[in-house]
C-alpha cells in the first residue's frame, strides 16, 4: 500500500512536471521592436529618394552621423538596390511592370535602450523606417530581414494615411481591411489624415514627446477635454463606413519640431471630400453627443470677446414625417460658465438681463454655425457624417426603404432643424 502511494504521489508529480513546461515561444522583450505608429502614402515613383532606407541598423552599437555640413555620400545602385561595393541591399528595388509598388509605408518604434541605465545621451530615441510594398502590413516581414528585432503590432497606437492615399478609395479600404483583419492590431488604435504625406508627419520630432507615435495618442485622448479634436479609433471609423458609408477622422498638420491635430477629414464611399476646421468639428460633435468641455469664443459683449465653456451637453434626436418630408430635430441642452468678462463693477454675468443675453446669444451663434455645418454637409459634401439615414433606418424603417434607393439625392431634401438651449450656470470666482 505504501509503495502504491508512492507510485502515485511521483505519477502526479511528472504529470505536474509535464504542464509547467515554460513558455517555449517567448521572446524577450529587448528583442522586440514594438510599432507604436504605422504611416501610410500612396507609392509615389516620381520620389525614389524619400524611400531609401538607412544602412542595415543593428541597434546594439552606435549608428555613424553625418555633420549636418556634411553633405550625405551617394551611394549608386542597381536596378535592385544592391550596392555593387558591398553587395548590400540599401535601397528598394525599382518598380518593374511585374511588381508595381501600391503603398509607401512608414514604421516607427521606439529604441528600448535609452530606458536602461547603460544608455547613452547620443544614442538614437526611436527608429524610423520606409518601405515600398504592396502589402500594408507585410512590411514586417521586409523589415525583419533589416534589423535584428522581432516586430510586435500588439502595441500600435496610431496609423497615419497620407493625403493622396485617401483621394484613391481602393487604397484605403485595402488598408482598412488589413488592418481590421490582423489580430495583433488593438481596435482602439486611432487612425489620422495627414494634410501632407504620412511620412512626414512620423518624421516630425515634437520638442515634449519625441517618440511621434505616443505623442498623437496622448493628444487625441484628450479629445474628451478639448473641443477642437475628436478621437476616431479604427473600430468606430469601419462601423461608420458600413452604417453610412461616410466616416470622420482626424486631421494631423506635420511641422518642424510640433504637430497639430485640430479638425477632421471627411471621407465618403472610402474616398477623401473635404475637410471640417477646427469650429466646424466642435459643432459636429454638439450635434454627435461626443462634446463635453468645449470652447465657444465667438461671443462679444461690446468691445471684448467672452468664452464660454460648456460642462455638460446633451444631445436628443427627433424624426417627424409629414406627408413623406422628413424632419430631423436635434434638440442640444447645452451647460457651461463663462470665465472671462469684463472687470468693472455693477456687472451681474448671472443676473437677469446679464444671464439672459449671454444665453440667448450663444444660442444664435450655435443655430448659425449648425446651419453652416449641415448645409455644407449636404450640399458640397453630401456626406452623410451625421448618421441621419441610420437614424430614420432605426425609427422609420418603411420610409428608410423608400428612401435608401436614392440616398445620395433624398439626403439634401431632408430638412435638419438645431434647437440650442444654452444654460449659463458658473462665471468663474467673482459673483
Amino acid at each position: 500500500m505504501r509503495r502504491l502511494k508512492i507510485s502515485g504521489l511521483a505519477l502526479m508529480l511528472f504529470i505536474i512536471t509535464l504542464t509547467f513546461t515554460g513558455c517555449w515561444d517567448r521572446i524577450e522583450i529587448e528583442d522586440r521592436g514594438y510599432i507604436l505608429a504605422l504611416g501610410v502614402d500612396k507609392y509615389d515613383p516620381s520620389d525614389l529618394n524619400k524611400y531609401e532606407s538607412k544602412e542595415y541598423i543593428d541597434l546594439e552599437r552606435k549608428t555613424e552621423k553625418i555633420p549636418p555640413d556634411q553633405k550625405k555620400p551617394e551611394i549608386r545602385t542597381d536596378k535592385k538596390g544592391i550596392d555593387p561595393k558591398t553587395k548590400r541591399k540599401v535601397k528598394p528595388p525599382l518598380p518593374t511592370k511585374e511588381n508595381q509598388y501600391k503603398f509607401s509605408v512608414t514604421v516607427l518604434f521606439p529604441n528600448l535602450r535609452m530606458m536602461s541605465k547603460t544608455s547613452k545621451a547620443d544614442e538614437q530615441m526611436r527608429f524610423l523606417f520606409v518601405r515600398p510594398t504592396n502589402n500594408v502590413l507585410g512590411i514586417r516581414n521586409y523589415l525583419e530581414r533589416d534589423i535584428n528585432k522581432r516586430l510586435y503590432y500588439g502595441y500600435l497606437k496610431v496609423v497615419v494615411l497620407g493625403r493622396d492615399l485617401v483621394a484613391d478609395p481602393g487604397l484605403v479600404k485595402e488598408v482598412l481591411d488589413s488592418l481590421n483583419r490582423d489580430k495583433d492590431i488593438p481596435q482602439n488604435t486611432f487612425l489620422y489624415v495627414s494634410e501632407t504625406t504620412a511620412r512626414d508627419t512620423l518624421n516630425t520630432m515634437p520638442l515634449v514627446q519625441p517618440v511621434t507615435g505616443i505623442h498623437l495618442f496622448e493628444i487625441s485622448k484628450n479629445a474628451t477635454v478639448y473641443g477642437r479634436i475628436i478621437e476616431t479609433p479604427l473600430s468606430e471609423v469601419i462601423n461608420n463606413f458600413i452604417n453610412s458609408k461616410c466616416a470622420v477622422i482626424s486631421r494631423v498638420e506635420p511641422g518642424i519640431e510640433t504637430l497639430r491635430i485640430a479638425g477632421a477629414a471627411v471621407l465618403k464611399n472610402y474616398r477623401f471630400v473635404g475637410w471640417l476646421d477646427e469650429k466646424q468639428l466642435i459643432v459636429y460633435k454638439l450635434l454627435m453627443g461626443k462634446a463635453k468641455h468645449t470652447l465657444i469664443d465667438d461671443l462679444k459683449y461690446k468691445s471684448t470677446y467672452v468664452p464660454f465653456i460648456t460642462t455638460e451637453v446633451q444631445t436628443k434626436k427627433k424624426l417627424e414625417d409629414k406627408n413623406g418630408r422628413i424632419k430631423v430635430i436635434y434638440n442640444l441642452r447645452i451647460e457651461g460658465e463663462v470665465n472671462q468678462f469684463v472687470f468693472q463693477s455693477g456687472y451681474k454675468v448671472l443676473e437677469d438681463p446679464m444671464r439672459s443675453y449671454i444665453q440667448s446669444q450663444l444660442e444664435k451663434i450655435i443655430k448659425q454655425k449648425a446651419n453652416e455645418v449641415v448645409n455644407l454637409l449636404k450640399y458640397k459634401y453630401n456626406a452623410d457624417i451625421l448618421g441621419v439615414g441610420d437614424f430614420i433606418s432605426k425609427r422609420k424603417p418603411e420610409s428608410w426603404e423608400r428612401l435608401k434607393k436614392n440616398w445620395d439625392d433624398e439626403f439634401k431634401k431632408i430638412e435638419i432643424v438645431v434647437v440650442p438651449d444654452v444654460r449659463l450656470r458658473r462665471s468663474g470666482t467673482i459673483y
